[in-house]
């Protein structure tokens, strides 16, 4: 029938197929116009639209790619490109398209979204903003405008202008219940939790199914130390959204408060939160069509422990697959830096995908009759680290035995380092799966060994961090919000290049009460400035295995130089834990 239909009436009939939702229809007739007019804007546009309605991205990025050829001043076809193209990971390419999108459509709210949350994405956080601030000169009042313009704010440490921003967005739109939920989160980072409280409450009384909202509520309970209220808000945000991420890791972080009283709650929170984040991040619908990209050290890290898990007969799902397709990707990375990305495509993916999405944590036992080490004279060390002016001690032979090969085990096995942190190093949570009975034996065994140190504090935080060796640096100068950190070292004290290094610097003088999270955690120049004005002395601890260091939260500390062999069971592994709360 369409060889009878003059071009204009199969392209009418196409755009009708395309509209019903008719895709195979509706792609014959196009190609059919195609091949009579083949550098024609509107068949090669509408191709594009149908084709990443298909999920056929890689087709669609050619299409709008002759598209954007046969007609250079159309923006809607840029945009469009700069989407597909950076749903492919060619993320230089997008901002190339979405740049040009918006030279001709100056005024366009919609693609300067895109391009300021693509920078976002790429860190580019400056840059977003300044996207945003020139967008907003036009649409003042734009809601999605305002909220992004606020969450890359946050993200750069500038917590009150962000919530300028979401105020702006809120005056637009009262009961917006994003906008809202943003809302609370700015004001809990300001300290200011009964005001966050306040905000989520209104936003689950007018929209009681946004899911987020509760989250956002059970954030601000949390932090106004009201638990109870707080595991019930994040569990009514599982039963609307059973897969939401942020609110298996807000009820996760909220129980382990309680872990004295409640062990296997804490671990179960801790697994369904590992497993719900490693579903999101490795098995959504939209990476079987487009795939993903990965930093080097990341990929390099996960490598290296598959190695290790084959070699030692942990039979993970997917194991060998991944090895092989991830040793692959390594081998064909041009830049060998670790901060490289790693293009994975759809097809690497599925091959890959067994393995990333199996929240394999190490078995551990049940207890041991000492976690920590019994020959210790914990008395004295409890006396030693009060009489100290500040409070820092340092711990040696600090677990028994059968406890250090335990965490050693547990740290090279479980899959559970997923943080990813700009000096290339990892990072794992207990409210994401690095926790076990041992975990938590540990911190009650702290506050029965030094009662006066430890007192009724509850345990906020517990992580470990592993480092790439080729990398020289770790954590920058932060303080931390607890009363007490404990923090301590498992690798092998053979692997340590420089062992008058490796270890913590904590300096002798405190962060500011007044200072928000953002800036006693994030700023280093404003830090620096203020160890600086003050004449801040500095203790340096080095590294040795079964190491700990105790001291007062509140006293800024960063890691010492690193350099370890570069062998996965060398790498660098610390274990921090924090009970109570200081500064807010």
């Amino acid at each position: 029938m369409s060889a009878s239909l003059a071009p204009a009436e199969q392209m009418q009939l196409a755009v009708h197929f395309h509209s019903q939702g008719l895709l195979d229809n509706a792609r014959t007739l196009y190609e059919g116009v195609l091949r009579q007019f083949p550098n024609d804007f509107a068949v090669l546009y509408h191709l594009g639209l149908l084709e990443s309605q298909a999920g056929h991205t890689e087709r669609a990025a050619v299409h709008f790619g002759r598209a954007v050829q046969a007609s250079p001043q159309n923006a809607d076809a840029q945009n469009n490109l700069a989407f597909t193209l950076q749903q492919l990971g060619r993320d230089a390419e997008a901002l190339d398209a979405y740049a040009r999108a918006l030279a001709l459509k100056p005024d366009d709210a919609d693609i300067a979204v895109n391009l300021g949350l693509l920078h976002k994405n790429l860190q580019q956080l400056p840059q977003a903003v300044a996207v945003f601030d020139r967008a907003l000169q036009a649409h003042p009042r734009h809601t999605a405008l305002l909220c992004n313009r606020g969450n890359v704010l946050q993200r750069l440490g500038r917590p009150q202008d962000a919530l300028d921003s979401y105020q702006q967005a809120l005056a637009a739109e009262p009961d917006n219940p994003v906008v809202l939920s943003n809302l609370a989160n700015a004001l809990n980072e300001l300290g200011r939790y009964a005001e966050a409280f306040d905000c989520a409450e209104r936003a689950t009384r007018a929209h009681p199914r946004h899911a987020q909202a509760w989250v956002e509520r059970g954030n601000a309970l949390k932090l106004l130390d009201r638990t109870a209220e707080a595991v019930t808000s994040f569990e009514q945000a599982l039963a609307l959204e059973p897969g939401l991420v942020s609110a298996h890791t807000g009820l996760a972080a909220t129980v382990l408060s309680d872990s004295v009283n409640h062990t296997a709650r804490v671990i179960e929170a801790g697994r369904n939160s590992l497993a719900t984040y490693l579903q999101a991040s490795f098995n959504a619908p939209a990476l079987r069509r487009t795939g993903l990209s990965l930093s080097a050290f990341r990929l390099k890290h996960d490598v290296q422990q598959a190695t290790w898990l084959q070699q030692h007969g942990h039979d993970v799902p997917g194991l060998r697959a991944f090895l092989d397709t991830g040793t692959a990707l390594l081998q064909q990375l041009k830049d060998p830096s670790p901060a490289a990305m790693v293009r994975v495509s759809a097809a690497e993916l599925s091959r890959m995908q067994a393995f990333l999405c199996t929240p394999w944590v190490h078995a551990m036992p049940p207890a041991l009759p000492d976690v920590l080490n019994p020959d210790n004279d914990w008395r004295g060390l409890e006396e030693a680290y009060l009489a100290g002016t500040p409070e820092i001690l340092a711990i040696d032979h600090f677990l028994a035995e059968p406890a250090l090969r335990a965490f050693q085990d547990f740290a090279h096995a479980s899959r559970v380092w997923h943080g990813e942190y700009a000096n290339s190093y990892l990072g794992a949570f207990a409210n994401r799966g690095f926790n076990s009975p041992l975990h938590l034996q540990l911190a009650r065994e702290l506050r029965q060994r030094m009662p006066r140190v430890f007192k009724d504090y509850l345990l906020t935080q517990l992580w470990g961090f592993k480092y790439e060796p080729a990398v020289t640096r770790g954590i920058n100068v932060h303080a931390d919000f607890a009363k007490v950190n404990l923090n301590f070292w498992i690798a092998p004290s053979e692997h340590n290049l420089d062992p008058e290094s490796g270890g913590l610097k904590v300096y002798d003088v405190p962060a500011p009460a007044d200072w928000t999270f953002e800036q006693y955690n994030a700023d280093s120049t404003l830090i620096y400035d203020f160890l600086h004005r003050h004449d801040a002395g500095c203790v340096t601890v080095p590294h040795r295995c079964n190491r700990a260091v105790l001291f007062n939260s509140a006293l800024f500390h960063e890691t010492d130089t690193i350099r370890f062999v570069d062998r996965y069971e060398a790498r660098r592994v610390n274990m921090t834990y924090l009970f109570g709360q200081q500064l807010r």
